[in-house]
C-alpha cells in the first residue's frame, strides 16, 4: 500500500483530500505545517507528500527546499498545492524538485491522475 503525507494547515481541506485518497486505497497521514511534516518524515516512510504552500511555521515552498537538501533516499516526491499561484512560486518549487504544482481549487481527477503517475514511476 502506498503511503501519502498530506500537509495543510486547513483541517477541512486535509480531511477531504485524505478521505478521497483513502477511498482509492492509499494510506494517508496528516501534518499541519512543513515543520510537523519534517518531523513525521523522520519517523515514517512516505511514497508521496502533498503540501499546501501558504502555512504558518514553514511554507510548502520552504518545506520542499529543505527536502531538496537531504540525501536522495530522504526525498519523497512532492506535489505542491497553492491558492496564490505566481511564476516565482512555480519556478522555485520546480527548481527545488516539486513533481507537480496545482492551483486551488484543483480538479480532483487531474490531481489523482498525477498522483497515480508519480507513484507508478517510483
Amino acid at each position: 500500500m502506498k503511503r501519502i503525507l498530506i500537509v495543510d494547515d486547513f483541517e477541512p481541506g486535509r480531511l477531504v483530500l485524505r478521505k478521497s485518497l483513502e477511498k482509492q486505497g492509499y494510506v494517508c497521514q496528516e501534518a499541519e505545517n512543513g515543520l510537523e511534516a519534517l518531523q513525521t518524515l523522520r519517523a515514517t516512510y512516505f511514497d508521496l507528500v502533498i503540501t499546501d504552500n501558504t502555512m504558518p511555521v514553514m511554507t510548502g515552498l520552504e518545506f520542499i527546499q529543505f527536502l531538496a537538501q537531504q540525501p536522495p533516499a530522504q526525498q519523497p516526491p512532492v506535489i505542491l498545492l497553492t491558492g496564490t499561484p505566481s511564476r516565482y512560486l512555480y519556478d522555485e518549487a520546480r527548481l527545488a524538485g516539486a513533481q507537480g504544482i496545482f492551483n486551488k481549487p484543483y480538479d480532483a481527477q487531474i490531481l489523482f491522475s498525477e498522483i497515480s503517475s508519480i507513484l507508478q514511476s517510483r
